[in-house]
């Protein structure tokens, strides 16, 4: 890439970034993923400097590319929302079968115990960090994300990465709790 072309990137940044920052906290609230939206713009500009017309309409790009990027997270956080809220509604069922069932008198395994244990440890500690707020405090992702002064999308990675490691760790576990639950209709 020759002088000419970071001279006039170097110029167009410098003329569009607040704009575009701007523009994009229009979209999300959040700053710092304003942040990161007007930062993914310009770097994919720079990587395609070469290709794009720069003397026609480079403004109307920035803002399309600033909205397309912005409309983009906010369908991620919303579909991870509706997910996160139907992993709460599930989790709460859960406690509430537990607490009804009183599954700890039923299962007084030390062998789960130290297998449950034993998975958690073995999360990476961020990820051990959000899992715990979440599933045994019951903290919402958005007061664990101020809590942590992390973004709520940075939450729902930990508890996604937290439920696939658990899951694949304690597979042995759920065909337990199906064959008490059977047991428990069974005795009924």
């Amino acid at each position: 890439m020759g002088t000419y072309l970071d001279e006039r990137f170097e110029k167009i940044f410098d003329e569009n970034y607040r704009r575009m920052l701007l523009h994009a906290q229009r979209f999300v609230q959040n700053e710092e993923d304003a942040e990161d939206i007007v930062a993914d713009v310009f770097c994919d500009l720079w990587k395609r400097i070469s290709e794009i017309d720069l003397d026609s309409g480079i403004t109307t790009y920035l803002y399309r590319a600033v909205s397309t990027r912005a409309l983009n997270l906010l369908r991620h956080q919303n579909v991870a929302a509706v997910r996160i809220e139907t992993l709460e509604a599930i989790n709460e069922k859960r406690m509430e079968f537990v607490a009804k069932e009183n599954l700890e008198d039923i299962v007084n395994s030390k062998d789960i115990e130290d297998g449950i244990k034993k998975a958690l440890s073995e999360l990476p500690d961020k990820c051990r960090e959000v899992f715990v707020l979440s599933y045994i405090k019951g903290l919402k992702s958005k007061d664990i994300a101020e809590a942590m002064n992390v973004s709520v999308r940075t939450v729902e990675t930990h508890i996604y990465k937290a439920l696939r490691i658990l899951r694949s760790r304690l597979k042995y576990l759920v065909g337990l709790f199906l064959i008490i639950r059977a047991f428990i209709d069974v005795v009924r």
